[in-house]
């Protein structure tokens, strides 16, 4: 049997003062972002992640 990785981004920011953080598959990442930015977010941090 293989063994896939799949790729999830970890995206940081801050709303209301808040700092907030969420991991997502990498498909997602770029929507998640743009859905939080709608919402007044400021997204400081995203990095992409391996999982095995």
């Amino acid at each position: 049997m293989r063994l896939t990785k799949a790729l999830l981004v970890l995206i940081r920011w801050m709303q209301a003062g808040h700092r907030l953080e969420e991991t997502v598959p990498l498909t997602q990442a770029r929507h998640r972002r743009l859905e939080l930015e709608a919402q007044g977010a400021t997204v400081y941090w995203s990095e992409r992640l391996a999982q095995g």
